[in-house]
């Protein structure tokens, strides 16, 4: 169907059905849906203006057209313009002028946006509020100078952004190493632009939370790992346990650690040896099989026999497994346990047998998962759009799996929400 055409059906089912629908409800509905596309918020606009609610979402939505959003920046309320100012689509020209609201907290918005122009930025960073500078510095788009300017800022909230920032210098990171600011130097530690002689800085760190986020950085150096190895900090030789760098021969010593913390970190590490998960599958501590259970890289074998584990949480991530073979999946589906059958539902691997099943299950949490499953059989869908709980019913025409041809069935159903939802999923298509 041609996107004219729906949208046109669409606005005639507002004209004829929205009245009579629970306003608030609905209103809800459309702005919650970052699919709802610019011709229903206009139409949405249109009908109820005066709404405070309605305007927040407007201003707010990634879909909201150009004309609204200038209407919208210059609003009386804080709550609308603070939409306006951190809605990543709305113009520049817009934001410029945003950049010189009374308000901080706009201002900090408009500080944080992706879209907002260097020549902004520059003066936002030097404003008189930290909350807007921090905002300055988390920005993607901030450039190097003003980032190593902010560096320097006497708040530590502003640092702190800094080093947060995906944008920054390695040379500003290295003197960040040794801020006065713990979080400061926290949030280096996570960087991935570390140089080898600043993970070293910082492994020596005398924080235990510094030593620990240096640990689980991917980009840490080989020998950094090492030496942290034997840390007093079971937190930080636990982090050392969790990252994927870390060597085989570290990994299998770290597998027979006392601190059953760091043998659950070896099992859930995609590294581990079949060896190495076979051994741990026999823990007697149930957090540790079940990190075991949880690994993509743990064998059938391993999980057929974790399925009947005695702790329900270990058969409950065997049923998450995308790994897990099907017929240990349709074991599972049958469980007395509706976590356990909730994690099947959730699962791509699933039999489509055991999903049209589970999608008539007692616990609307089980059917909740069934619909969000790309791989849920069409059939299943299509019950569920009749489904008694709306959590359920909202999720339907949201799923990658359902076809043209059933959208357009639900278009005719009788309810004006699930309708809209059917309406809204054709246009996303007909779009691209």
């Amino acid at each position: 169907m041609e996107y004219g055409k729906l949208i046109s059906d669409v606005l005639e089912l507002f004209d004829h059905d929205y009245k009579y629908a629970e306003w608030n409800v609905v209103s809800e509905d459309i702005l919650r849906d970052e699919d709802t596309p610019t011709e229903i918020l206009d139409k949405l606009y249109e009908l109820d203006k005066t709404n405070l609610a309605v305007l927040r979402g407007i201003a707010a939505h990634p879909n909201a057209s150009k004309q609204i959003l200038e209407t919208l920046s210059k609003d009386l309320n804080d709550a609308v313009r603070w939409g306006v100012a951190e809605n990543a689509n709305t113009p520049v020209n817009i934001l410029e002028s945003l950049a010189g609201d009374e308000s901080d907290v706009i201002r900090y918005r408009v500080a944080k946006n992706i879209n907002t122009p260097v020549s902004a930025l520059e003066k936002l960073a030097s404003d008189n509020s930290e909350v807007v500078r921090s905002g300055v510095a988390g920005n993607p788009g901030t450039s190097v100078t003003i980032l190593e300017k902010l560096s320097e800022d006497k708040e530590d909230s502003v640092r702190l952004s800094v080093a947060q920032n995906p944008g920054v210098s390695a040379a500003v990171l290295d003197r960040l190493a040794r801020d006065i600011d713990e979080d400061v130097r926290a949030a280096v530690a996570k960087s991935g632009k570390n140089s080898e002689a600043t993970f070293t800085v910082l492994a020596r760190d005398g924080s235990g939370t510094v030593r620990e986020n240096v640990a689980k950085n991917e980009n840490a150096p080989l020998n950094v790992l090492n030496a942290l190895l034997n840390d007093g900090e079971t937190s930080v030789r636990g982090a050392v346990a969790e990252n994927p760098n870390t060597s085989l021969e570290l990994l299998d010593k770290l597998a027979k650690d006392v601190k059953q913390s760091i043998r659950t970190s070896v099992a859930e590490n995609k590294n581990a040896s079949d060896s190495i998960l076979r051994h741990l599958a026999e823990d007697d501590d149930g957090y540790v099989r079940k990190a075991v259970a949880r690994n993509e890289k743990t064998p059938n074998q391993v999980l057929s026999k974790l399925a009947k584990d005695e702790d329900w949480r270990v058969c409950e991530n065997v049923a998450m497994n995308v790994n897990a073979p099907e017929n240990v999946l349709e074991y599972l589906s049958g469980y007395n346990d509706a976590y356990i059958r909730k994690a099947v539902a959730s699962n791509k691997s699933a039999p489509k047998e055991a999903l049209l099943r589970l999608s008539q299950d007692e616990e609307w949490i089980v059917r909740e998962n069934v619909v969000k499953n790309p791989n849920a059989p069409e059939e299943a869908l299509l019950n569920l759009k009749n489904d008694k709980d709306w959590r359920v019913v909202k999720l339907v025409t949201k799923n990658p799996g359902i076809s043209d041809e059933a959208l357009e069935k639900i278009t005719a159903d009788t309810g004006f929400r699930i309708k809209y939802k059917a309406y809204i999923a054709l246009l996303k298509r007909a779009a691209k």
